[in-house]
């Protein structure tokens, strides 16, 4: 009976080391694949998933999509073989096909915002400036001052407003 206690013992401390161990394994598997370097070249590679449009960094299913999580653990199986960036890139590419690359974004896309904030400013320009000619041109000044021609009925009204006005003032 002793000795069954005793095996009964070892063998239940093996169970638990052993279990200590995959958990540690598995733990630090999984920090590998979420490193910078696996981040790095997976930003180059769409997920397949069909649920999102993210990079192979997605979260889907908290960070366990179907192919995502795989295709992390083979990029840092590669990365540890030796392999470059570029060439996990062609290999993923060679495999999925030309879909599965995400190219980096247009380097002259920052140009975009300055573009539309200075077209902006060229329009409210061009109002402000129809506004303050319009807005003399019926502030009471000639027309020929205004440098356009008013209707004869709108300048026949303005004349008559201004002899009333001049008239309050006296």
């Amino acid at each position: 009976m002793r000795r069954f206690k005793r095996n009964f013992v070892l063998s239940a401390l093996f169970a638990g080391l052993f279990a200590t161990a995959a958990v540690v394994g598995i733990a630090q598997t999984e920090s590998q694949i979420q490193s910078e370097e696996v981040k790095r070249v997976g930003t180059h590679i769409n997920c397949q998933c069909g649920a999102c449009n993210e990079n192979v960094d997605c979260m889907m299913s908290a960070g366990e999509c179907h192919f995502c999580k795989p295709a992390r653990t083979k990029i840092f199986n590669m990365e540890q073989s030796g392999m470059s960036d570029a060439a996990i890139v062609q290999n993923f590419i060679t495999e999925y096909g030309q879909k599965i690359l995400r190219p980096d974004p247009n380097s002259s896309f920052w140009v975009v915002p300055y573009i539309s904030l200075a077209l902006g400013a060229l329009v409210l320009w061009f109002v402000l400036r129809r506004m303050r000619q319009s807005a003399t041109a019926h502030a009471g000044m000639k027309p020929a001052a205004a440098g356009h021609p008013l209707d004869p009925d709108l300048a026949r009204y303005l004349d008559a407003a201004e002899k009333e006005t001049d008239r309050l003032d006296r």
